[in-house]
């Protein structure tokens, strides 16, 4: 490697973000360095950016070089690292399990109970070059586009919701269609959901997801979207609700048309109290309602992949925009407007 400086997006104070040249990390001893070959913005970069509430008390460190969705290649290993080798083509996992507590020894890495997050914890990807541990670096299959791989971290908490919800043949409505709202439309076609309604207030996202596979749109600024769904489903309610879209008002609306037996996925994170009647909306329904907290490691990707190399999981419409990494800054406005969906920065 010739380079020994890269061009970086570090968030160098509450009030400043810039790309500068800093040294090309060097991989740990369980650590491998990744060749950046795409970087996906994510919302949660939006936050550090604004340096909101949620930004302020998640234990960044300022500086910190931003970005956590990439895809890349491996160009150098720590010397413990043998299950990764140069030219490896990799996607990244951002959850950093501590490999030791009860929940890592019992299968459930991904809420690990000293849980990392890369690029909150530690230096992220919009970057040359990164270095991520290497239990987070999944080689993924060649046939796997760049693009869609600097995706698979929100692809996979999407599909995950879907399979956890088991769709198969089942009602189903989708609320929000950000970029996982989006990619759980795609992932519910995919695995055979029977009927897809997603809402949204932005009809330009509604647009997108009839692409990917919603049957029925619905603005609630518009539509009564209840009155709706129980006129769709016979008026028993939908089987599956996937909530991507974090409103305390469109989830707790939601109970009204779950059918009784009925599975809720919540993704998304409100930022206030939600209030429902447990005995009239819960236990008298039956309902199941089930918290998303990323993807199981590494089952979930292992499906993924499979699906993605196969030309089977449609996310393509979903990446509305590509910029080179030095125009970051236009990539974050247009998401900030809601005009972009998901945007993909190549350094």
């Amino acid at each position: 490697m010739k380079a020994k400086q890269m061009q970086a997006l570090i968030k160098t104070a509450p009030e400043n973000a810039e790309i500068q040249t800093i040294a090309i990390p060097e991989p740990l001893e369980n650590q491998v360095l990744i060749r950046v070959k795409a970087a996906a913005l994510c919302g949660t970069d939006l936050h550090v950016y604004n340096w909101n509430m949620w930004a302020q008390n998640s234990g960044i460190k300022l500086p910190v070089v931003m970005g956590h969705e990439c895809c890349g290649d491996v160009v150098a290993t720590g010397q413990n690292v043998q299950r990764l080798q140069v030219g490896d083509k990799v996607a990244v996992e951002t959850h950093v399990p501590c490999g030791k507590c009860y929940q890592c020894l019992n299968g459930e890495q991904h809420i690990c109970n000293d849980l990392k997050l890369f690029s909150i914890h530690m230096d992220g990807c919009f970057a040359e070059y990164t270095v991520v541990p290497s239990i987070c670096a999944r080689k993924i299959p060649i046939q796997i586009p760049y693009h869609f791989g600097a995706v698979m971290e929100p692809l996979g908490t999407a599909y995950r919701s879907v399979v956890e919800t088991q769709v198969m043949g089942a009602n189903v409505i989708v609320l929000g269609c950000g970029p996982i709202g989006l990619f759980a439309v795609a992932s519910a076609t995919t695995l055979g959901a029977a009927k897809i309604i997603a809402t949204d207030i932005s009809d330009s996202r509604l647009e997108i997801a009839a692409k990917m596979g919603a049957d029925i749109t619905l603005n609630p600024i518009k539509d009564n979207v209840a009155e709706t769904v129980l006129e769709l489903t016979d008026q028993y309610g939908v089987d599956v609700i996937i909530d991507a879209s974090g409103s305390v008002d469109a989830i707790g609306h939601s109970f009204k048309y779950l059918r009784k037996g009925g599975r809720i996925a919540l993704i998304g994170l409100p930022n206030k109290a939600l209030e429902i009647e447990i005995g009239k909306e819960v236990v008298f329904k039956e309902a199941s309602i089930i918290g998303i907290h990323g993807r199981k490691m590494f089952k979930t990707w292992t499906q993924m992949e499979n699906l993605l190399a196969a030309g089977k999981l449609n996310i393509k419409p979903a990446i509305t925009h590509v910029f080179p990494l030095s125009q970051w800054k236009k990539g974050i406005d247009l998401a900030l407007s809601g005009e972009a969906c998901k945007v993909i920065y190549e350094p």
